[in-house]
């Protein structure tokens, strides 16, 4: 994988990666694509106790969330 220099990229840069990333992906093997849901899905049961503990924080407000409207 080379190594890629984000300012030079333009915004047709990024959609056709983001296209052939996208054919790529649609051309695994269906056990392949399981095998990932399986790892994104592992990931998640490991972050949802994160999520879960921010979540009471911040309804308990012990974090502020500062939101910039300018």
């Amino acid at each position: 994988m080379s190594e890629l220099d984000l300012s030079q990229m333009t915004v047709e840069d990024l959609f056709r990666a983001k296209e052939e990333r996208r054919k790529r992906l649609a051309n695994l093997p269906f056990e392949e694509k399981i095998a990932i849901v399986k790892k994104l899905q592992a990931l998640s049961r490991t972050l949802k106790p994160i999520r879960e503990a921010n979540s009471a924080k911040r309804a308990s407000e012990q974090v502020k969330i500062p939101i910039k409207t300018k």
